[in-house]
């Protein structure tokens, strides 16, 4: 759970989104019982989940995956955007079909 919360911003976005029902009031508070939850715990030498958590940051550190989820977070956060992108490359290929066609009747 150390690894999931570190700090208030991150308990107010998992209280957003839902996935965590802060009782306690404070975000900062929250953080910090998370934080020392596992300080007196001793652990098992494997860890059930280390597997998909290598995974996860090993998917997040390519730099394909960040450029891409960095262009959907800030530029195609709404269908509108996507839709007028489409139209967009659509009416610049009418554009270019238009353009070649005008320069073919010129030398014919």
């Amino acid at each position: 759970m150390d690894c999931l919360i570190n700090t208030a911003k991150d308990v107010e976005l998992l209280c957003k989104n839902k996935i965590l029902h802060n009782c306690l009031g404070d975000d900062e508070v929250v953080a910090n019982m998370f934080n020392r939850l596992g300080d007196s715990v001793s652990l098992p030498l494997y860890n059930f989940y280390g597997d998909i958590f290598h995974n996860v940051n090993d998917y997040c550190d390519r730099h394909w995956n960040r450029w891409i989820a960095n262009l959907r977070h800030n530029y195609f956060n709404t269908p509108w955007t996507i839709i007028s992108v489409f139209a967009a490359l659509f009416l610049l290929i009418l554009t270019l079909i238009q353009t070649v066609f005008s320069v073919l009747a010129y030398f014919q």
